[in-house]
């Protein structure tokens, strides 16, 4: 989901597929940004140190739909740590 005026920010290139309806760029209002993380062979790298556990995960937590304003509350006042999924 993304508000009205939002940014959708495209990282990586390793795979996966972005897609979206044109006629959302005007109703929505939306800007789409690309950012490059590094090199293949970085990414390579990266993936071999997390495959063999020599780096930590990133911490996800879960939290009800309900608890949406919380969550962006916590994430405005820099209480997040990792990440934060919202579920149904």
């Amino acid at each position: 989901m993304l508000a009205r005026g939002g940014k959708v920010v495209v990282t990586g290139l390793l795979g996966g597929a972005f897609s979206i309806a044109a006629a959302m760029f005007a109703i929505k209002a939306m800007t789409i940004k690309g950012t490059l993380t590094g090199t293949l062979a970085e990414a390579r790298e990266l993936i071999e140190l997390a495959r063999t556990g020599k780096i930590a995960p990133i911490p996800s937590r879960e939290r009800p739909l309900s608890e949406a304003q919380s969550a962006l509350d916590d994430l405005r006042a820099g209480r997040v740590v990792g990440r934060t999924v919202l579920t149904v």
